[in-house]
Order: C-alpha cells, then sequence, then structure tokens
C-alpha cells in the first residue's frame, strides 16, 4: 500500500515536471495549510530538488536520452528495471513517458510490487506445447526441474524453459510458445533458437540430407550451427532467409511485414516475388510484399532484448502499446482507444514486473486498471 510519503513525493514530481492536475493542486495546497507532517515533507523536497537542480535537469532530459540512460542500468545489473540516479533524490528510480507532446519525467521511490495481478494471471496462462506430427501433443514445463519424455520417435529433456531431444525421425513438429512466454529449443544440428511470445516454429527432429529448413511464425532469434555443406533456411509467410552459419533475428508479428536483424555473419532474405537483400551485420531487412525491402541499421538492444524478458518502446502510440502488451504478458488488455488517441510512449516492460508496467501507466499517464478474469481494462 502506498504510504503518505511516497504520495507527497508523487505529487512533488507531478507539480515539478508540469503535470499535476488542478485536483492534485487543490489537494496539495490544502494539506500544505493543514497538515504539519505534510508541509514539512514537502519543505524537504524543495530543498533537496533546488540543491541538486532537479528541475534543470528535468528540463533538459528528453525521451530518448532517459531509455538510453535505462538501458545502461540494466546492463549493469540485469535485474534492476531502471536505473539509479545520483543527481536526484536517493534510492529514487526514474520512468520516462510522453503524454500528448508533454515530457514527464519521474521520479519514485522503489517499493515491493504487489502480486496480486500476477498470481491472478498465472492461473489463465496457457502452456507450451510440442505438436507431434503423428498428432501427439506433449506440454512443456518451464520450471527448473529437469523432465525426461520418452515418445516413441524420439527422447525429449526439458528443463528451465528449454528443450533438447535425440531422434532419427524427419517428420515436421510444431513448437507452440504463448502469448507472455518464451522457450529456447536447440534442434538437431547444435542450431539454438529462442522463440518470443506466441510463436510457432515448425521443424523435423532430424535433418534430411540436402538441406535444413525450418518455418517460423512470431519472433525468433537463431543461432545457426555451421555447415557448409547444408545451408539453413527459414521460411515466413513472405520471405526466406539464407544462412551457412550466423546469429540473426527474425519478426513476422505484424501482417504484411519481415524483419530480419543480422547480428553476426551473413544473410541473404529473399522475398516472396524472388526478390533478394544481402545483410551486413548490425543491419535489419525490413520486408512488405507491396514495397519490397528497406535496410537499416538497428540497435541491438532494442530488437534483442525480448530474449532477457524485457521490450522498449520508442515514441509509441498508447494502442498500438497495449498490442504489444497483451502478447508480451500473455494477458488481453482492453484501451478506450478514443480518449487516450494521440497519446505517445516512451519507456520498457519487464515480463516479470506486470504490476510495475501497470502502475507506471497509473501513475504518469492517469490511467486507471480493473482487472476482471484473463482481462485488463485501461480507463
Amino acid at each position: 500500500m502506498e504510504t503518505l510519503k511516497e504520495k507527497i513525493f508523487e505529487l512533488y514530481i507531478e507539480r515539478l515536471s508540469g503535470n499535476l492536475s488542478a485536483e492534485e493542486e487543490g489537494y496539495v495546497q490544502q494539506m500544505l495549510e493543514q497538515d504539519a507532517a505534510f508541509k514539512a515533507q514537502w519543505l524537504s523536497l524543495e530543498q533537496d530538488a533546488k540543491t541538486l537542480h532537479v528541475k534543470d535537469y528535468l528540463d533538459s532530459i528528453n525521451s530518448e536520452t532517459a531509455l538510453n540512460t535505462i538501458k545502461e542500468g540494466r546492463e549493469r545489473n540485469a535485474r534492476n528495471r531502471v536505473v539509479m540516479m545520483k543527481k536526484a533524490l536517493a534510492a529514487a528510480a526514474v520512468l520516462l513517458i510522453i503524454t500528448t507532446g508533454s515530457y514527464v519525467f519521474f521520479f519514485r521511490t522503489a517499493t515491493p510490487a504487489t502480486k496480486f495481478t500476477a498470481a491472478a494471471l498465472q492461473k489463465n496462462k496457457q502452456p507450451v506445447r510440442l505438436l507431434l506430427s503423428h498428432g501427439e501433443t506433449v506440454e512443456l514445463n518451464k520450471d527448473s526441474s529437469a523432465k525426461t519424455i520418452n515418445l516413441h520417435n524420439a527422447t525429449l529433456t526439458a528443463s528451465n524453459g528449454a528443450l533438447q531431444y535425440t531422434s532419427a525421425d524427419t517428420m515436421q513438429n510444431t513448437l507452440e510458445v504463448p502469448a507472455g512466454e518464451n522457450y529456447k529449443l536447440t534442434l538437431s544440428d547444435g542450431t539454438e533458437v529462442w522463440l518470443n511470445a506466441a510463436t510457432q516454429l515448425r521443424f523435423p527432429f532430424h535433418f534430411g540430407v540436402a538441406a535444413r529448413e525450418v518455418y517460423v511464425e512470431g519472433e525468433a532469434y537463431f543461432k545457426v550451427a555451421k555447415d557448409a555443406q547444408h545451408p539453413f533456411t527459414v521460411h515466413t509467410t513472405l520471405t526466406s532467409v539464407q544462412v551457412l552459419g550466423t546469429s540473426f533475428n527474425i519478426n513476422t508479428y505484424h501482417t504484411g511485414t519481415v524483419q530480419t536483424a543480422l547480428v553476426e555473419g551473413s544473410v541473404v532474405t529473399m522475398g516472396k516475388h524472388g526478390e533478394k537483400e544481402a545483410l551486413r551485420p548490425g543491419y535489419k531487412a525490413d520486408y512488405e510484399a507491396a514495397q519490397g525491402f528497406t535496410t537499416n541499421h538497428f540497435d541491438e538492444e532494442d530488437v534483442l532484448s525480448w530474449r532477457n524478458g524485457v521490450y522498449y518502446y520508442h515514441k509509441m502510440s498508447l494502442t498500438a502499446l497495449i498490442e504489444e502488451a497483451s502478447r508480451f504478458y500473455g494477458v488481453r488488455f482492453v484501451l478506450d482507444k478514443d480518449k487516450f488517441a494521440g497519446r505517445f510512449v516512451t519507456g520498457l516492460m519487464d515480463r516479470n514486473r506486470l504490476n510495475d508496467f501497470l502502475s507506471d501507466l497509473k501513475t504518469t499517464a492517469h490511467i486507471e486498471y480493473q482487472l476482471s478474469g484473463h482481462e485488463i481494462t485501461l480507463k
């Protein structure tokens, strides 16, 4: 439960950043006149802010700078969702959000997140499933204990969100990762594949003698084992990517578009009409059937952070963010699109911190939320 001290802190930073509503301003004035403890805390914050030049800092910051600062903080400690700011108030965390063209840079004391939302939704999550070629379905665990599953055509070992196997069967199987989850698969040739939420990978337990081919829908990161005699091909509904040994990310989440981002090695990606695009490390190719390929440099942290359960978003509309959040957390978000039209946000989502994500939206964008079954309504 939020303490009075935390409430005062939130109100002060909102006023400092120009985001305090008229109703909240009236409440602050009333409390300053009637509550000695409130006034003492408020005056203390004013003195700290003056000493640390917080107002100048808030005025000078922008969304991309703040997000880069957050990224740097995560690189130092992957468990931190925000970076500690020594120039600002002690033990404060930082979150940046843009609402209707104005910047809000919000500092708040770190408090343990409540668990009720995650607990209520966890029981409704779907399992990772392996659909075998002969029709059988195997549910795969994500806990740390190793589990061996003996099938008539394969032996599976599932442990800590990863699957390995031994088999000589060349028939196609499908690995389904539901919304809100991710999973790792090691193929028979040693190729490692990380699958993001709401993703399917079709693959054989054992590759044939001619080539190595798989099919993906959703998002996956491939670290392909080198084998010059057997090229590796990833097929999507619109493109195919051919490699020998390399690391790359492929994303088909958005209908009509495929993004291929190369981390190391080299790839050639081909469109459905015969178009070809060779990529160098650090570059991505976006393909649309009507326009062909567009190639640009990409930020590796942005593209690959999902493997660590983090998603960065840049100046994204709230309507688009909610679509991403539904897939990322595995819960359906409902948003009043007319009410929040034109609002754009920059920040991050942590898959293990749904409560923090909802709390941040409430604090910085004044969005209330209500949980009902497997659905969260934002209003």
